[in-house]
């Protein structure tokens, strides 16, 4: 039985807990953890490079724990807002924090799933993904498995839209058959 980690990186609850609360849901008995990086403490990256002597950041916060539970995971769920094409803030230090990984294969092979919600037109939030992401996925020597990407703005309007229970559906279906 594989081991999910579910990752909010929106700043604020709403249309990204919708959704990766409603996956969490559809994964039944698995083992799965679901983690809203706004409620963690995490430092910007110093970008001082100890990491990639000794594969650990010198920085003492919660990305410590963070940094276990990516290891321990099999199957990542990353969802995430996008903030004028790219990721907020929140999402942007937890990827730039991860550094202690990048010479490593601690995450080698784990599989990646991303969901980006955006008030602007679908190929926006796809930019999300190719980029910030991606990259992320390919420098960690991760794999992603899928992509979804939602048009919502404001509070509730992805609950609202009637593709959206389809889609997760979906998505739900695809990580229950890994």
């Amino acid at each position: 039985m594989p081991k999910y980690l579910l990752i909010s990186g929106s700043p604020r609850k709403g249309n990204t807990d919708y959704i990766l609360n409603k996956i969490f849901k559809s994964l039944g008995s698995n083992e799965k953890e679901i983690v809203y990086l706004r409620d963690k403490n995490i430092s910007h990256c110093r970008g001082c490079l100890v990491c990639d002597k000794t594969n650990k950041c010198v920085m003492r916060d919660d990305m410590d724990e963070i940094m276990e539970k990516l290891k321990e995971a099999e199957i990542i769920v990353l969802g995430t807002p996008n903030y004028f094409d790219n990721v907020p803030g929140i999402v942007k230090d937890f990827i730039d924090r991860t550094n202690p990984f990048y010479k490593t294969d601690f995450l080698k092979g784990k599989k990646v799933y991303a969901i980006v919600i955006g008030g602007g037109k679908l190929e926006n939030s796809e930019r999300v993904i190719d980029g910030a992401i991606k990259y992320f996925v390919d420098a960690k020597h991760m794999k992603l498995i899928g992509s979804a990407c939602f048009q919502a703005l404001v509070l509730g309007e992805v609950e609202n839209n009637p593709k959206t229970a389809e889609i997760i559906e979906n998505i739900s279906k695809k990580l229950n058959d890994l």
